[in-house]
């Protein structure tokens, strides 16, 4: 399903169950109300009615990490609340996506219009001063070969850098990620968000560490949850300490040493947990807002230097031109 739809689904199961709706007649009405577009969860109805859970209908329709926070959520009695909260960060997401496209809307028609200008004084001005005042054909200059080497080798870089990340498991993938200096910090907050909120509703089951990396391990290998529960679990079995491994996890934030060191009771460790997941969730907010922002500035400083690249590429030869023309 798409961002925007499931944003839908979440916040409308999550207030009917809120009113006392069960689960099936909640999606029942979700199927019912909003159109045909949900009209793809009838299956989903099928499967409750036969007894699956929620995580498991939904599982062919969401993201393998979102269905296993609702299957964690769903055998530890926090189903209502992380359905809030998923509807919250996918009506985010939708928001954010709405809010980039208009910001680059005003710089692509921009763009359009520039190298529109530029093919009609391609193809329609230099050809004329050409006839009158011919010139020997010369090949690219120097700059152009160095625009033009720059450009190779950044896309080269961008397309191996994109084909290596694909192949990497997810946690390893989003450590790398987590390095680069500018979605290197939103990396962090959500990983920091999703598995902070998870351990959190492990504990507040009656999980203690171990139990918990004993859950993750029968959990999809793909999935983040159970490659982070073997990493931690394979650290602790090497003799480390736990806020070792959160101080040498890219992934993990390290106000998690200072929760975790406080040797709190288990209730109320997974309280400050899911707190501190909410936290992490409105610095990720916060994060990618302020990443927004840059947007606009960004490609307003790629028009400057196409419309200079642009000067020089024809401009200037056409200003030459003109010259000989007038002596």
């Amino acid at each position: 399903m798409s961002v925007k739809h499931q944003a839908v689904l979440f916040e409308t199961v999550a207030d009917l169950l809120e009113n006392g709706f069960s689960m099936q007649a909640a999606l029942r009405f979700v199927v019912d109300i909003h159109g045909h577009d949900f009209q793809v969860l009838t299956p989903v109805l099928q499967q409750l009615a036969a007894g699956e859970s929620l995580a498991s209908a939904l599982q062919a329709y969401i993201a393998v990490d979102l269905y296993y926070q609702l299957l964690i959520a769903e055998q530890h009695g926090a189903l209502t609340a992380t359905l809030i909260q998923a509807g919250h960060l996918m009506r985010t997401r939708t928001t954010q996506q709405q809010q980039i496209r208009r910001l680059l809307q005003y710089p692509i028609l921009l763009l359009v219009v520039l190298f529109s200008t530029v093919g009609v004084v391609r193809t329609m001005i230099m050809p004329n001063f050409a006839a009158i005042n011919p010139t020997p054909a010369t090949g690219l200059t120097s700059w152009q070969w160095l625009l033009i080497g720059v450009g190779g080798v950044i896309g080269s870089c961008l397309l191996v850098g994109a084909a290596y990340l694909s192949r990497l498991p997810i946690r390893r993938r989003y450590a790398r990620l987590a390095r680069l200096p500018l979605i290197g910090p939103l990396v962090k907050a959500y990983c920091g968000y999703y598995l902070t909120m998870n351990a959190g509703m492990l504990l507040a089951g009656g999980l203690g560490l171990r139990g918990i990396c004993e859950v993750s391990t029968h959990f999809k290998s793909q999935s983040l949850l159970q490659q982070q529960g073997a990493w931690i679990e394979h650290g602790l079995l090497a003799g480390q300490s736990l806020p070792d491994l959160i101080a040498a996890d890219r992934l993990l934030p390290d106000e998690l040493i200072l929760l975790i060191g406080k040797a709190n009771p288990a209730e109320q460790l997974s309280q400050e947990l899911l707190y501190f997941a909410n936290v992490q969730y409105q610095k990720l907010v916060r994060q990618l807002n302020r990443l927004i922002s840059w947007i606009q500035p960004t490609m307003f400083l790629i028009i400057a230097g196409v419309i200079l690249v642009t000067y020089m590429n024809i401009l200037l030869p056409m200003y030459h031109s003109m010259g000989e023309i007038l002596k």
